[in-house]
C-alpha cells in the first residue's frame, strides 16, 4: 500500500485536531451510531451519517481498508435518552397500533431507502440491537463479575464512580454532574450518572413487549450497552474511529467508553468524531419540536 495522505481530524476525546493514525497499519475499524427506527430519520440525523460516509470515502481513496459498522437501534432507546420513560419504538407502536418489530421494520426500510437516495456506501455490517441480545447479556455479565454493577428493583446499573476516567469525553466530572443533566435521578441509584445496562420488565416497564430472558429476569438492554456489544462483536475491543452526532457525546458515548474500557481494559476508540447539529431557525431540528425535514422532503423541494 502506498503511504496514505496525512489527515487531521478533530478528536472530541482530546478537544483538538490530531493527525490520523491507525492501530493496525493500513486498516481502519470504524463504528457509527445509526438511527433509532421509530420514525423516518430527518436530515439532522443524516448529517452525521453523511459525515461518516465522506470520511470513509476519503480513507478508502487514500488506500486504507475500512471495516465500517453502522447499527440500527430497534429496542431500548428510551425517551429523553434517559433510563426512565417509554421505549421510543414501543411508544410509536402504540400510536400506530402495531407490533414494535413492525414499526422497526417499517422505519428501518425508510432509512435504507433514504441512504440509497443519498448514494451512501453500504457498511461492512449493519447489526440490529434485537439480533445482538446474547452479546449484550454477556457484556453485562462481564461487568458484573468485575464488581462494576449493582442491582435495584428496575434493573442492573453501572457504577460510574468505579471508572476513574468517567467524563473524559464530555468534560463532565462526577462532582459537577447533577440531577439537571440528561439523566433522571432514581432514589435507589448510587450516583445520578449511573446508567442502566439491563432494564427489568417490572413497574413502568411491566408491559414492555420486546423482552428476553436473562440472569436478572425478563427484560431488555439499556441503550448504551447496545452499541458497545454490537461494535465489539464485529470490530473487536478497540476501534480506530467512532462517529456520531454531537448530542451523542453525553451520555451515550461517555457511557459506551466507561462500560467498554472497564470490560476489556483497553482504550475503546482512538478517535471520536462528532457532527454538529442542524438547526431550523434558532431551534434544534428534532421530531419532538415538529420542525424536521426528511430526505424525501428535500428531494421534492429540489424538484420544484
Amino acid at each position: 500500500m502506498s503511504e496514505p495522505s496525512k489527515l487531521k481530524l478533530y478528536n472530541t476525546l482530546y478537544k483538538k485536531e490530531e493527525v490520523f493514525s491507525t492501530i493496525e497499519e493500513g486498516k481502519v475499524k470504524m463504528y457509527t451510531c445509526g438511527p433509532t427506527v421509530y420514525g423516518r430519520p430527518h436530515i439532522g440525523n443524516y448529517a452525521s451519517f453523511l459525515m461518516a460516509d465522506l470520511l470513509r470515502r476519503w480513507l478508502e481513496v487514500s488506500g486504507y481498508s475500512v471495516s465500517h459498522v453502522k447499527n440500527i437501534t430497534d429496542v431500548g432507546h428510551l425517551v429523553a435518552d434517559s433510563d426512565e420513560g417509554e421505549d421510543k419504538v414501543e411508544k410509536q407502536a402504540k400510536q400506530e397500533k402495531k407490533d414494535p418489530l413492525e414499526i422497526a421494520k417499517k422505519y428501518g426500510a425508510m432509512y435504507l431507502e433514504d441512504e440509497a437516495s443519498l448514494n451512501m456506501l453500504e457498511p461492512f455490517k449493519r447489526p440490529r440491537a434485537t439480533k445482538t441480545i446474547k452479546e449484550m447479556i454477556e457484556l453485562v455479565k462481564t461487568l458484573e463479575e468485575k464488581g462494576l454493577t449493582y442491582e435495584i428493583e428496575d434493573g442492573i446499573y453501572f457504577s460510574v464512580e468505579k471508572f476513574a476516567d468517567y467524563g473524559k469525553l464530555s468534560g463532565n466530572t462526577l462532582e459537577n454532574l447533577n440531577a439537571g443533566a440528561r439523566v433522571e435521578v432514581k432514589d435507589k441509584k448510587k450516583h445520578p450518572a449511573d446508567f442502566a445496562l439491563w432494564k427489568k420488565c417490572v413497574g413502568e416497564n411491566a408491559d414492555h413487549i420486546l423482552r428476553w430472558d436473562s440472569p436478572w429476569g425478563e427484560g431488555f438492554p439499556g441503550w448504551h450497552i447496545e452499541c458497545s456489544a454490537m461494535s465489539m462483536k464485529f470490530l473487536g475491543s478497540e476501534l480506530d474511529i467512532h462517529t456520531g452526532g454531537e448530542d451523542n457525546i453525553f451520555p451515550h458515548h461517555e457511557c459506551e467508553i466507561a462500560q467498554s474500557e472497564c470490560a476489556t481494559g483497553k482504550n475503546f476508540s482512538r478517535f471520536w468524531i462528532h457532527r454538529r447539529r442542524i438547526d431550523m431557525g434558532s431551534e434544534k431540528m428534532s421530531k419532538s419540536l415538529g420542525n424536521v425535514l426528511s430526505v424525501v422532503d428535500v428531494i421534492e423541494k429540489g424538484d420544484r
